[in-house]
This record gives C-alpha cells, sequence and structure tokens, in this order.
C-alpha cells in the first residue's frame, strides 16, 4: 500500500511539474515519422546507456539547420554528442545504441520534433520494450518546449515503468537514481 500511495504522489507531482512545465515555454508535440524523411546533415544526442542493464536510453537527431538550439535538461554525462553525422549515419549510430541494454528491444519509434511553423527541429528515437517487463512498452517520457527560441527537451522514466525497473523499495526516489 505504501507504494501505491508512494506512485501516486510521484504521478500528482509529475503532473504538476508537466503543467508548470507547459508555463515555461510552448510545448511541441513530436508526430510519428518515417526514416525516409531524415536527410541533411545531424548533430547526434545519445542519451543513457551507463550500464547493461539502463533501460533509460534514447537518441535524438537534431537537424544542424535547425534554427533552434536544442537544450538537454540533464546532467552533462547523461549524454553524449557527435556533429556532422548524414542523416543515414545518424539513424545507423542511434539505433545501435538504443540496443545497448540487456533487455530486448521489441520495436524502436522514430518521431519528428518540429517547431510552431512546422519546421523540422529534429527526430527522437526510443526502444519499445514488451510491455510486461516493465508495465509500458516505451520506458522514457520525453517532451519538448520552446522558449525564446530554445528548444528544452526534458527526458524522464515513465511513472508506470519506475517501480518495474527500481523495484519499488519504497525510498520514494523517483529521480532515477538507483540508490536501493
Amino acid at each position: 500500500m505504501k507504494n501505491l500511495k508512494t506512485a501516486f504522489t510521484f504521478t500528482i507531482c509529475l503532473g504538476v511539474v508537466l503543467s508548470l512545465q507547459a508555463c515555461a515555454g510552448m510545448q511541441l508535440t513530436p508526430i510519428t515519422a518515417n526514416p525516409s524523411e531524415i536527410s541533411g546533415t545531424y548533430t547526434l544526442i545519445l542519451y543513457g546507456c551507463h550500464y547493461p542493464d539502463d533501460v533509460q536510453n534514447m537518441a535524438l537527431l537534431i537537424d544542424e539547420k535547425n534554427e533552434h538550439p536544442v537544450d538537454i535538461y540533464a546532467l552533462d554525462d547523461m549524454y553524449k554528442t557527435k556533429k556532422g553525422l548524414t542523416g543515414s549515419e545518424a539513424l545507423s549510430e542511434a539505433n545501435k545504441f538504443i540496443t545497448c541494454s540487456t533487455h530486448t528491444v521489441w520495436q524502436t519509434v522514430l518521431r519528428k520534433i518540429a517547431d510552431d511553423n512546422n519546421r523540422t527541429i529534429g527526430y527522437e528515437l526510443k526502444p519499445l520494450y514488451r510491455t510486461w517487463e516493465f508495465g509500458v512498452p516505451e520506458v522514457l517520457f520525453s517532451s519538448y518546449s520552446l522558449k525564446n527560441g530554445i528548444v528544452t527537451a526534458y527526458i524522464r522514466l515513465e511513472p508506470g515503468a519506475w517501480l518495474n525497473v527500481y523495484g519499488g523499495g519504497g525510498g520514494g526516489d523517483f529521480s532515477g537514481s538507483d540508490s536501493h
């Protein structure tokens, strides 16, 4: 019961944070994309893959012609950046990267991130796991906010997957650190 109460409290807090985040800028909603759309030159941002059992892995392909700088709301050691890759190189490296976990990737999902004028900022690529493994197939929640010409990417573990990934030790630490 304590774990259920903690998960419920976290979900309410996450809702409040996301509501406040919406006030901080315009929310950008990624839409399903086709790999054939990816052309040009990209900066590849590889998020996660810190240890073999890590499921918090995803990749961002940022179009280098995009006029909006992209900032990741995370510690610098949470991601790596590679610049000047062709679309096919970036997508190929991203696909290899997101399968780094010892967990089986069932599918991947590619989404386009566009600004308020429907100009492409970039793409996100995420692994999808079998629902029975973590409670949800997409274990990472990502959101994008555009404020003062800068896109900020927020990446967090999905609340529904948190207990399955970290075992619900009752510590109430929803930061993503494995301190149990």
